[in-house]
């Protein structure tokens, strides 16, 4: 399925390249509200990054997207996105975000059916730990 239309997406947004290793958005910070498209290469979500109970949580790919929490429910991030490799991102700030979503409908509907698959994973995850 093609969650986005880059063509739309270049008209709010240029493509940034980012070396391998480098903190995108920090767990705990409150800006930018943005949602970052990868274009390619790869991203590791990390829970308490830097600390012993550090933990890797997810590995997005081309065509995934992340800060899409923060962006709708104005909220600090959750995790520190870091890329595994060298990445190409687009960012959709909170400023454009409807405006890209109103020419591009499709996406919503994209964001929305991949949040619902990762509830149902994260729902699975606890399940095999045997928790209600």
């Amino acid at each position: 399925m093609l969650l986005f239309d880059y063509e739309v997406l270049k008209s709010y947004s240029d493509a940034r390249k980012y070396p391998k290793n480098e903190i995108i958005i920090s767990e705990g910070a409150e800006s930018p509200f943005s949602l970052y498209v990868i274009l390619s290469g790869s991203v590791r979500v990390v829970k308490e990054y830097g600390k012993f109970t550090q933990s890797v949580v997810g590995i997005l790919e081309k065509g995934d997207f992340f800060g899409e929490m923060s962006l709708f429910m104005r909220k600090p991030r959750t995790a520190t996105v870091i890329t595994a490799e060298e990445t190409v991102l687009m960012e959709i700030t909170q400023e454009n975000v409807y405006e890209v979503i109103r020419l591009n409908p499709q996406m919503f509907y994209g964001i929305l059916k991949a949040l619902c698959i990762r509830v149902d994973e994260l729902n699975s995850r606890v399940r095999s730990l045997g928790m209600k």
